[in-house]
């Protein structure tokens, strides 16, 4: 399990939040009722960015399988192929900047909650996947546990 860094946790929390007060005080001040539905929305994503906001990664027998937010993929161990782990600055290319990208025409998914090592790996038809981890000890690990 990745959760992003605490000061990104954080911050990106206090700034969800920052803008749920502020479309709440909007909404109290004018009455306008879709403006308390976004306050309520952005307040929600603070508090999910906070507490619940994860990529998770199990390894058993028979699967890999993958999750993130909205997001869910198994792969089937005897078809993991090219594991690789490398270093990484844990930033996302493109605008959005979700925890699961899909990069190069969707040839490769991208799993990210900041980090500094990284593993790679493809599935049978040729799909890779990178999960970002914290550091690079513990993208070995999990190669070594996929490998396996």
């Amino acid at each position: 399990m990745e959760r992003s860094p605490g000061w990104l946790r954080w911050g990106g929390g206090a700034l969800l939040a920052a803008v749920g007060a502020a479309l709440g005080v909007g909404a109290a001040v004018e009455s306008v009722w879709p403006l308390y539905v976004a306050a309520a929305a952005f307040l929600l994503a603070a508090g999910w960015w906070c507490f619940l906001a994860r990529i998770t990664v199990a390894v058993d027998q028979q699967y890999v399988t993958l999750r993130g937010p909205l997001w869910k993929r198994s792969i089937q161990r005897r078809n993991v192929q090219d594991i690789a782990v490398a270093r990484d600055n844990g930033l996302n290319t493109g605008l959005v900047n979700w925890p699961v990208t899909r990069h190069g025409r969707g040839s490769l998914t991208r799993l990210n909650m900041g980090g500094a090592g990284a593993v790679t790996f493809s599935d049978a038809g040729g799909h890779r996947y990178q999960v970002v981890l914290a550091d690079l000890p513990a993208a070995e690990q999990l190669a070594l546990a996929i490998g396996n």
